[in-house]
């Protein structure tokens, strides 16, 4: 692994099997601490995959909540990649989605068709009460960003992510903006750095 010394504490660049194994392992975890809000910068649809599978698969049964808004890829493939991530053990993704312990939705319809693109966050908040609520351990949200950059609206994505909170005070919402990295390219060093200040931990696969 390796980091500048600014960025060291925020910026973490490694591969997407670490990451997987870090998000998942209870012990290990030092990537999604409770509570806060992530920067994932992806490069490819299967790393991106490895990780939002493996984490699904560790704590969706230990009664979390996940919701997985994508944006270039398909929800059957979504659901695909979690079928097959698992081999013989079989994820049971229609189990968990008619349970209500897995979502995957478009994000581009969650982001665009909200007259203030809160759309994503406002379903995550549903998820989240319904959680506190039924005594779940909380709701981890992996929400591609993409649309902003197909709608040129990138403003509006740095307005929106400025309105997250950093930490979630009661620790039980983890978010995930996921950006791919031709994307996150598009941005401008000022607006890379915005963000990175704004969330508690910024990921970059290798």
């Amino acid at each position: 692994m390796k980091s500048t010394k600014q960025e060291e504490k925020k910026v973490m660049h490694a591969n997407s099997q670490e990451i997987a194994d870090w998000m998942a392992d209870e012990e290990k975890k030092n990537v999604l601490a409770p509570g806060s809000h992530i920067l994932l910068v992806y490069k490819d649809l299967n790393a991106l995959g490895e990780i939002y599978s493996q984490y699904s698969r560790a704590l969706v049964p230990k009664n979390e909540i996940i919701l997985i808004g994508t944006q270039y890829d398909t929800i059957e493939n979504v659901k695909n990649t979690l079928r097959l991530s698992d081999g013989d053990n079989g994820f049971d993704v229609e189990r968990h989605l008619k349970q209500g312990t897995l979502f995957i939705v478009d994000a581009q319809r969650g982001y665009q068709e909200d007259s203030d693109s809160l759309g994503m966050w406002k379903l995550a908040m549903s998820l989240l009460s319904r959680a506190k609520k039924e005594g779940r351990r909380g709701v981890t949200s992996f929400s591609d960003v993409g649309s902003f950059f197909s709608f040129d609206k990138i403003e509006d994505m740095i307005e929106y992510e400025l309105s997250l909170p950093q930490e979630n005070e009661e620790d039980m919402m983890i978010t995930v903006c996921c950006y791919h990295s031709k994307d996150f390219e598009k941005l401008t060093e000022t607006q890379k750095q915005t963000l990175f200040d704004h969330h508690v931990k910024s990921v970059l696969l290798e």
